[in-house]
């Protein structure tokens, strides 16, 4: 008699894909559907050249580049050249006929639609992080730790508002991302193939802005602490090897998707110089005004919906380091290291936590997963725990989303200053037209690319810069002077003697008509200052008008 053999169950490979695929759609929908949520907001239009961004139109330059000149060298090396040239790319497939047909008159319309692709670029990136921290929690911690990771990511109000922006940041955290995933396949597998796609991304992250070489720390401390298993089979490479794959390789990928910083290294390293003195001294108000890094950076993280995550991650880490649990250490290590880079440097910017989020999630959510495997106490206090996570992270999300979605207050402040300046009088504003503050003129680049850009100059009136000197404001008497909170918050913080002395002319000689923008609703309840890129969609605009005298308006 012939005994039956148990057929296998092919259906329950393709329940458990279906089961996996719908869960990840599922974040996909919440990730993407927050991100594209105001994703239009300060785009350029008839009334501005640039948008509100200060630093998107730099996200073109390998675009205008290659299409200006058709030179693949994107002539700008403060950032590498990963992320310019992902925008290039989806430029050319979203727009191909703007590429072969541009002009001085449609470059507006060009720009417009660029900054949205290079916009739609962050947001893929943005999207697929969360995909790969589900991945990765779901090897670290199980299934529903997982999602709890990836929903924390989602909903970061942090990572959701930069990803509205088209700038290195998100994309570069999707490269940590993956960089820390086959860190841990590294330390599991011990194969030379993850040791090659760990350094790679590296490499990525590296080429898209330089510091996220640091992520390179994650692979190497993943083959230290896996040594010696590894060296105990002999199928293994040695540590050494190991170690060559993964400098080799991120030195590999750096080199083919940012090569001019190699090929043309005179002007490279022009640049990445600026950067780093840029980056060694600071902003001398913005310090003045906070001296501690890291405290600037514990108030950015501890505030905007993130401050729960935080706390809990602060726990996962002491766990991670003191509980054997061998592989979060090259997360834990990356998590400080990346914050020990944050509190070096001078420059003061939110953006910069971008690229911690993903370790912070993973170490946020390994306290969760140690209740939810427990007995139902446990379990109820996880759950509780990740809804104190979760909630304050999805009202702020939805605050700043709704925030970006609104008429941004420049447009709004334009009509006011319009309707109170006559036609012949002047305008003043302490610097050139910027994304600052409401368009005066439509090219509104400030002082570096109005100097490039000087056949889109025109002003509505007649503009008068005077700095933060009372004596230009004097004798020039502008009838209207509009007040930028990005030029003068820092100064009156830290008391600077001459940004205080010139608010006090101004308010000696006009009065404040209006006051527009200032931070999104859930912002405002923030106890103290938060990163200045927290408030580009809604900068403080103070419209102020000449006090009458007997002479009549001035200035007229």
């Amino acid at each position: 008699m012939v005994r039956e053999t148990r057929p296998t169950q092919p259906h329950h490979g393709r329940w458990r894909f279906a089961h996996t695929f719908a869960i990840v759609l599922g974040l996909v929908i919440i990730a993407g559907g927050v991100r594209l949520w105001g994703l239009k907001w300060g785009l350029p239009d008839q009334t501005h050249l640039f948008s509100y961004h200060p630093d998107e139109y730099h996200s073109l330059r390998g675009l205008l580049s290659l299409v200006i000149s058709g030179d693949l060298n994107p002539h700008f090396f403060n950032y590498g050249s990963l992320y310019l040239y992902l925008v290039a790319a989806a430029a050319v497939i979203a727009q191909p006929t703007l590429i072969f047909s541009l002009s001085d008159q449609s470059f507006p319309e060009a720009l417009g639609l660029w900054t949205l692709d290079a916009r739609v670029v962050s947001v893929i990136a943005g999207v697929l992080t969360v995909v790969v921290i589900y991945f990765l929690a779901h090897r670290l911690l199980g299934q529903l730790p997982a999602i709890l990771s990836a929903l924390l990511l989602a909903l970061a109000p942090l990572h959701v508002l930069n990803s509205h922006y088209a700038t290195v940041d998100v994309t570069q955290a999707l490269f940590v991302a993956l960089a820390l995933l086959f860190s841990l396949k590294l330390m599991r597998s011990g194969r030379w193939q993850d040791c090659a796609w760990a350094g790679a991304m590296a490499g990525l992250a590296a080429s898209t802005k330089y510091n996220g070489i640091a992520v390179v720390i994650a692979p190497l401390a993943a083959v230290a602490l896996a040594g010696g298993r590894a060296e105990r089979a002999r199928r293994h490479l040695g540590v050494g090897k190991k170690i060559l794959i993964v400098l080799g390789c991120t030195l590999l990928a750096f080199t083919v998707t940012s090569p001019f910083t190699f090929l043309a290294w005179p002007e490279a390293r022009q640049h990445i110089l600026f950067e780093w003195d840029h980056m060694r001294v600071g902003e001398p108000l913005e310090v003045a005004a906070e001296p501690s890094a890291l405290l600037f950076h514990a108030k950015n993280l501890l505030s905007p919906g993130a401050g729960p995550v935080v706390v809990v991650a602060l726990v996962g880490l002491v766990m991670a380091c003191t509980r054997k649990r061998r592989e979060l250490l090259p997360i834990a290590v990356f998590a400080i290291l990346w914050t020990v880079m944050m509190a070096g440097a001078k420059v003061r910017y939110a953006r910069y936590e971008v690229s911690l989020l993903p370790a912070l999630v993973i170490l946020g959510t390994l306290p969760m997963a140690e209740l939810l495997s427990t007995r139902k106490w446990g379990r109820g206090l996880g759950y509780a725990l990740a809804a104190i996570c979760l909630l304050p992270a999805l009202y702020w999300s939805i605050q700043t989303c709704s925030g970006l979605a609104r008429i941004d207050p420049r447009g709004e402040a334009l009509a006011t200053i319009l309707s109170v300046t006559p036609d012949q009088a002047r305008i003043g504003l302490v610097r050139e037209p910027w994304f600052d503050v409401p368009p005066v003129d439509y090219c509104n680049g400030g002082w570096v690319l109005r100097r490039n850009f000087r056949a889109y100059q025109r002003p509505l009136r007649e503009l008068v810069i005077t700095d933060f000197d009372p004596a230009i404001l004097a004798s020039k008497r502008p009838s209207t002077f509009i007040l930028s909170g990005f030029n003068s918050r820092a100064g009156l913080l830290a008391g600077d003697a001459r940004v205080v002395g010139f608010v006090s002319a101004l308010l000696q000689d006009y009065e404040r008509r209006e006051w527009y923008g200032g931070q999104a609703l859930a912002l405002n309840y923030v106890p103290w200052e938060l990163g200045s890129d927290w408030l580009y969609p809604w900068p403080e605009i103070q419209i102020f008008v000449r006090k009458q005298t007997a002479g009549g308006r001035g200035g007229l």
